[in-house]
């Protein structure tokens, strides 16, 4: 009874971050160096690293590797 109710606390707890990362993944990144705004995979929010609002990403544009904002939707 007690592996039925872990793998239920499982299957939620990966349901709401798949819901948290198709959220943000909505968002747009603004890259600091090029200044251009662009969109990434829900599943890459999930991996990359983050603080806050910031995300180490790579630029489509111009390729370089740095920390991107996430952009309120407008």
């Amino acid at each position: 009874m007690e592996y039925l109710f872990a793998v239920l606390i499982l299957i939620v707890a990966v349901a709401i971050v798949v819901i948290l990362a198709k959220r943000i993944a909505s968002h747009t990144f603004k890259c600091k160096h090029c200044s251009k705004e662009f969109n990434i995979k829900w599943s890459k929010v999930v991996v990359t690293e983050h603080s806050g609002n910031e995300y180490m990403l790579i630029c489509p544009y111009c390729k370089t590797k740095d920390w991107c904002t996430e952009q309120p939707k407008k």
